[in-house]
Parts: C-alpha cells; structure tokens; sequence
C-alpha cells in the first residue's frame, strides 16, 4: 500500500469537503427543462415582465474564466516554483466555477418557462 504524499492532501481534502456539501453527488450538470412554479398560471403579462427582469440579473457571473484569473496563474507560478500547496486553488477554481454555472443555469430554466408562458399568453401580440 502506498502512502498518500504529502503534496495531494490538500487537494484531497478540498475534494472531499466540496463532495460532501453539494445537495446532489453528480459530476456533471444535466441539463434541465423549463422550471415552473405553482401560481405561474395566474400571472399576467406584466408580472411575467418583472420576474423576469429580476432574474435575469441571477443569470451573470463575476467569476473570470479560467485564461482570465488572476489568482490561477499565481497559483500555477507559485506552486511550480516554490509551494506544490498552491496548486490547491485551481481545484477550489473548478469547484467554484461548476456552482457558478449550476446557478446561472437554474435562474436560465426558469427564464426559459416565463418566456413560454409570454408566448402561450400572447403577450408579444399588439
């Protein structure tokens, strides 16, 4: 039996910790149909307006892309040169980046339903 290096224990923990607190153990998203809620049939084409403005604000992300970070290229300079340890941060980026993308993709799904019911409702129509 091989003993665990020293090196990948924290990114072993960071793994761990990150699986344990996700709601549902998978590793990809699936993609999801229209969301909608109870009530949503008695919204009028105004309402249906609002709801969506205020979600589409959820639908942004102020989390840079891998090429954009910052802190990834320290992290890889860093940990090449002197702390193996800072390479932790790339794992902690992906995690980061899966949720961001979880949540932005909900608050789309459910843009997606308000825009079909618009349509059902033919509020589009003069």
């Amino acid at each position: 039996m091989h003993p665990i290096r020293y090196n990948t224990l924290p990114l072993l923990l960071l793994l761990f910790f990150c699986q344990t607190l996700t709601a549902e153990p998978r590793m990809y998203p699936r993609p999801d149909g229209p969301v909608y809620q109870e009530g949503d049939d008695q919204l009028s084409c105004r309402q249906l307006d609002e709801h969506l403005a205020q979600l589409e604000t959820q639908t942004y992300s102020a989390k840079p892309g891998f090429y954009e970070d910052p802190y990834t290229g320290a992290s890889i300079w860093i940990g090449a040169l002197w702390v193996p340890g800072a390479l932790t941060y790339l794992g902690y980026s992906g995690i980061a980046e899966y949720h961001e993308n979880d949540r932005t993709q909900a608050a789309r799904s459910r843009i997606e339903a308000l825009r079909r019911m618009k349509a059902n409702l033919r509020c589009y129509e003069n």
